[in-house]
């Protein structure tokens, strides 16, 4: 798989068989699978504090809990729900099961599902509780949680490299950012 940081001839690229937005997902997918592969089970478990507070498992397991309440919704989308200490925090083959599972769901959606009104739960402040109920659209949060695994991504990038672990040069470089230094070659 080439770089996306490499500016390629639109001629190059696959037709695009999925919604955007989908599409995007499972190149998200793509680079958290290539990570994984990348990666033992000793080094997804450790922690680099003081650097990375989190473990590359847990930062995984919290991206994944955002796809897992989109995914699980029915009305409401409840990003408050977590699943600390879940088996995807310790275990890449149970990340690598659970994105096969995400990949499955969003290619089976249709363009008139991604266009489906949702309401979503979410907290919104630290210093007391506070959750505010919000009108989105399955896309449009389906979106939000491909780039915040990309946000994750950096993390874990920064993790692997304090671990002296190669990851590919391109995982969590956002889309508007690989866009941008591709203007720039």
């Amino acid at each position: 798989m080439q770089p996306v940081l490499k500016k390629r001839d639109i001629s190059e690229l696959p037709a695009a068989t999925y919604a955007p937005v989908v599409q995007g997902c499972l190149e998200v997918f793509d680079q958290a699978s290539r990570c994984l592969q990348m990666l033992d089970d000793e080094s997804y478990q450790a922690s680099m504090k003081p650097v990375v507070n989190s473990s590359i498992g847990e930062h995984f397991r919290h991206w994944l809990d955002v796809f897992h309440a989109v995914y699980q919704a029915g009305i409401v989308i409840d990003y408050n729900q977590r699943r600390r200490g879940h088996a995807v925090e310790t275990s890449r083959s149970v990340a690598l099961e659970e994105i096969a599972r995400l990949q499955h769901w969003l290619v089976e959606l249709s363009d008139k599902q991604l266009k489906k009104s949702v309401s979503i739960l979410t907290e919104v402040s630290v210093s007391h509780t506070q959750a505010c109920l919000m009108s989105s659209t399955l896309e449009r949060e389906i979106t939000f949680a491909a780039l915040h695994a990309n946000h994750h991504f950096a993390m874990v990038k920064v993790a692997a490299s304090l671990m002296n672990k190669s990851i590919d040069d391109d995982f969590g470089i956002a889309p508007a950012t690989a866009t941008f230094l591709r203007g720039q070659s």
